[in-house]
């Protein structure tokens, strides 16, 4: 199992879902501020884009920091 997650197939893989989770949260926070606008009713969904977009910037940064080394 430790050779698997430490292959760059594995990192690629990571990185594209990583790229995805930032266009889906990236899509939820704009689609929310379109129809809902700034209310509290619309909080979750805003908050729910955030953090799918900072999961996907953790995945791009984890790439790109451990990329040349060991």
């Amino acid at each position: 199992m430790r050779r698997f997650v430490r292959s760059e197939g594995y990192a690629r893989a990571r990185v594209v879902s990583g790229a995805f989770f930032i266009v889906f949260g990236a899509a939820i926070a704009f689609r929310t501020g379109a129809l809902a606008g700034l209310s509290a009713a619309a909080l979750p969904a805003y908050v729910l884009g955030g953090a799918m977009v900072a999961l996907g910037a953790l995945r791009f940064r984890d790439y790109f920091g451990k990329r040349g080394r060991p």
